[in-house]
């Protein structure tokens, strides 16, 4: 895939130095942007690892399946987030069962109540760009059968940070990672998705250094939010946006009052 021109507007939202940039298209690991070399080996030795608890994962990877993108919020602001996610969703229009590794660089943070903070920013800033909601989904991220959309496409997002020190499936690295596909693609994969469930989550028992969270769940049975971004322990969940902040953006764009 052909690296575009990175997109620089110089604006600056801290002090935190970053040798990365923001690239406008996404890309794969053989053709990847000079000065990446290790976001990808941190993720490729993580989650290309025998042990690794997604199965799927080192498979992607031999494959050459996942596309890449990196921003630089330091030097672009918040709304590298819009143009990655952007570059997300019309991949995953061309191919629904795309998964997609995000790079944000440049966050500011030291702590994972920080890392929670900057994935709120990042979806409040979505929020404002994504267009309208569906007319028949469900705006309260309580509701079981909610989903975060975006351009159409019903996201499910798996943040990573190097603040997980517990919980080492969520850590793919230095790199603020999210890790994006459409949420209705579980409901494809090539095993039953129930057994492959199982066996993921097995294997995350002994693969991190606290319980299984008692937030992951299936789709229709547990609220999807809380385990978009899941802490080191296993006390209160994380809710990084609220049904006011999904209905606030729902009455703009559908012109309610």
């Amino acid at each position: 895939m052909e690296i575009l021109r990175p997109t620089c507007s110089g604006r600056r939202l801290g002090e935190a130095v970053s040798s990365s940039t923001t690239y406008s298209s996404l890309f794969r690991p053989g053709s990847h942007p000079e000065g990446l070399e290790s976001h990808l080996a941190e993720f490729t030795a993580t989650a290309g690892s025998s042990d690794f608890p997604c199965v799927f994962a080192p498979m992607a990877l031999r494959k050459d399946e996942l596309l890449f993108g990196v921003g630089d919020v330091t030097k672009d602001g918040w709304g590298v987030a819009v143009m990655l996610m952007d570059l997300a969703a019309e991949a995953i229009w061309e191919d629904p069962d795309q998964v997609v590794v995000l790079w944000f660089d440049g966050i500011e943070s030291a702590t994972l109540d920080d890392d929670h903070a900057a994935f709120r920013q990042i979806l409040l800033t979505l929020l404002e760009a994504g267009g309208e909601w569906p007319a028949e989904a469900p705006v309260d991220p309580a509701d079981p059968r909610w989903n975060f959309w975006y351009k159409g496409i019903d996201f499910f997002i798996n943040v990573s940070t190097r603040h997980h020190r517990l919980r080492r499936s969520r850590n793919l690295g230095h790199a603020f990672t999210l890790v994006v596909q459409s949420r209705a693609s579980f409901d494809r994969l090539p095993v039953a998705a129930t057994a492959a469930r199982r066996q993921i989550r097995r294997r995350i028992s002994t693969y991190d250094g606290v319980g299984l969270s008692p937030h992951l769940g299936t789709h229709g049975d547990a609220p999807e939010l809380p385990q978009y971004f899941l802490g080191d322990s296993n006390g209160c969940p994380y809710a990084a946006i609220t049904a006011q902040d999904v209905t606030a953006h729902v009455n703009t764009t559908q012109g309610r009052a």
